[in-house]
């Protein structure tokens, strides 16, 4: 019997042959005999044919009229030759890659002994034997060294060659067995991975009937010792071992084999060759410790790959507490504070920029923005196109994340100077920003899908979050806070009341506050109580109060006006001419986004 895997196009197919000859091609089966059809157009009509041999040999014969085989060793078969080729072997139609192993069993393969399947978890309620109990054992210096090689495999680097070559030269140098070989099953066949000593064999390596029993049941099966009408004691095997190796959710990957060729040594000389129970449970602990560390490089991985994604977004301590606890992910109603900003005016500028000029402009700007928030604990949930949204308090609790986040809107304004240096010969206008942030409920995890995660918010409070950073627009001012952020500051940031609006999208009335940098001095404070003053004189009806008000904060500015204050003035002015009705509160209708 053989076995055929046939890949093409990244997919795999296996087919199992009992005798006889078996056909490749794209056309149709013809004389009765088996035929694996090909989908690849290089492939001819009637490409191959193989048989098994005696001597665990495979007759491959060239059926096509043009085109070659190739051997994996590089070796040509010339249209219509053949040649005998050693099993395993693969070989190559067109795009087509094939691969055929003998699936020869032992007509007897000898009693199979197993051991139950390795614990996991804790010990609680787990019987173990001491090891006087065990009655005929090795000595305790012989099992010291077998320890020993548990430990050498564990402090080899995980997945590395010489991690499997640690593996197999402990079943051989400590253990005893003549014959050690690490399996990984793959693409639906055995591969070995390493083998001592490390010599290959012109025999088939392994037995197909212990590893497919092995493989129904997730257990360690051995022998005791070989019928001497089996086909392995007539290779000269006595006695093989196979134990799985499991994934962390145990799911078979591997397996560790072994065999033994001769009698022991030493007080049990001349006994037959077979394994013992003691063995065979030091080769199933040593499979063990070989899954568990296999296990901790596929969670290393995956925690490397989350820590990549996770920084992309999160502080590097925030991305540490998400390792550790990745249900903050979940999806949460919490209180959060959520910061919206965009270059002004960015569709002007990039009319003057080449595409990867304007990109590489975006792509310097967002660096910086991204920096700020990242200084200040804040996580990057979002960009899109020349805009950034952050927030905070989500999804780790944080204190004072209202402040935090005026903090480093505040640091977003001040970096822009250097930027706009930077850019001056290109752009020749200064970089601008507008910044809108709000504070309230909102609905936190992964608004992206299974394939692409994207964490962030939703709700009404991001919703304002956006539409008071497009009023910065039309308010002429950086930064704009709600005011249930401005009730979260306190009076540690500089700010002032500069108006009620309704927005696009959002129902009810929204006081918006101007936020300043901390270094302001008593002149700012003064004209700042002045435009107050002047904002409730407009709120209740008195018009040309609000005007008188709001003239020292106006004269002698030659240029350098305010211009809220001027806004203000213009409405004041615009209800003198012509008085609004009698329900006037003051609230400005704001029409776009």
């Amino acid at each position: 019997m053989i076995r055929i895997l046939v890949t093409y196009q990244g997919k795999t197919t296996c087919v199992e042959h009992d005798n006889g000859p078996f056909e490749f091609g794209r056309g149709v089966e013809r004389d009765g005999i088996p035929r694996f059809s090909v989908t690849d157009s290089y492939v001819s009509a009637n490409h191959a044919k193989i048989e098994e041999q005696s001597g665990n040999l495979l007759q491959l014969w060239n059926l096509s009229h043009r085109n070659s085989i190739c051997l994996d060793n590089g070796i040509l078969i010339a249209v219509n030759e053949s040649q005998p080729c050693p099993m395993p072997v693969t070989f190559t139609l067109g795009e087509t890659t094939i691969y055929v192993e003998s699936q020869l069993e032992e007509e007897n393969p000898g009693a199979l002994e197993s051991l139950a399947s390795p614990r996991s978890g804790s010990l609680e309620g787990m019987h173990t034997a001491s090891l006087h109990e065990l009655g005929k054992m090795p000595s305790a210096e012989r099992l010291a060294r077998w320890f020993e090689a548990l430990i050498a495999v564990q402090k080899a680097a995980v997945g590395s060659m010489e991690f499997f070559e640690e593996t197999a030269r402990a079943m051989v140098q400590i253990i005893g067995l003549d014959r050690g070989l690490v399996l990984m099953f793959q693409q639906g066949r055995w591969m070995v991975q390493a083998r001592y000593p490390d010599e290959e064999s012109e025999q088939r390596e392994f037995s197909m009937t212990i590893l497919k029993k092995m493989m129904e049941d997730n257990r360690t099966y051995y022998q005791k010792g070989a019928s001497g009408a089996s086909s392995e004691s007539i290779l000269g095997i006595l006695a093989v071992i196979a134990s799985p190796l499991l994934d962390q959710n145990q799911k078979l990957v591997g397996a560790l084999y072994g065999a033994r060729t001769g009698p022991l040594e030493g007080s049990r000389a001349g006994e037959l060759g077979g394994i013992t129970p003691l063995e065979a449970q030091f080769v199933q602990l040593l499979g063990s410790s070989v899954s568990v560390g296999l296990a901790r490089q596929e969670q290393e991985a995956e925690a490397g790959r989350l820590r990549v994604q996770f920084e992309q977004f999160f502080s590097a301590d925030l991305a540490r507490e998400l390792q550790r606890n990745p249900k903050l992910l979940e999806g949460v109603e919490s209180e959060i504070t959520v910061l919206f900003s965009d270059i002004r005016g960015f569709s002007r500028i990039s009319e003057s920029l080449q595409p990867t000029q304007a990109c590489n402009l975006v792509s310097d700007v967002m660096e910086v923005l991204s920096q700020c928030v990242r200084k200040f604990d804040g996580v990057i949930a979002d960009y899109a196109g020349d805009g950034i949204m952050a927030m905070w308090n989500a999804p780790a609790k944080q204190i004072d994340h209202a402040g935090k986040a005026c903090q480093a809107a505040l640091a977003m304004l001040q970096a822009m100077p250097d930027l706009s240096e930077k850019w001056k010969d290109l752009i020749k206008v200064p970089l601008r920003i507008g910044v809108g942030i709000n504070t309230g409920m909102a609905l936190c995890g992964n608004t992206g899908s299974k394939i692409k995660f994207k964490y962030g918010p939703l709700g009404h409070t991001v919703n304002l979050a956006s539409r008071i950073e497009g009023a910065t627009k039309v308010l002429g001012v950086p930064i704009l806070i709600s005011g249930s952020t401005r009730q979260q500051l306190g009076d540690r940031l500089a700010s002032r009341r500069l108006r009620v609006v309704t927005v696009v999208g959002i129902k009810g009335p929204v006081t918006l506050y101007q936020l300043f940098s901390q270094s302001l001095g008593p002149d700012w404070l003064k004209d700042a109580q002045t435009y107050e003053a002047a904002l409730e004189h407009y709120e209740t009806g008195k018009f040309g109060l609000c005007c008188r008000t709001l003239y020292p904060v106006l004269a002698g500015k030659e240029g350098n006006y305010d211009m809220p204050s001027l806004s203000l003035l213009s409405r004041a002015l615009e209800c003198l001419r012509e008085p609004p009705p009698t329900d006037f509160n003051g609230i400005e209708v704001l029409e776009s986004k």
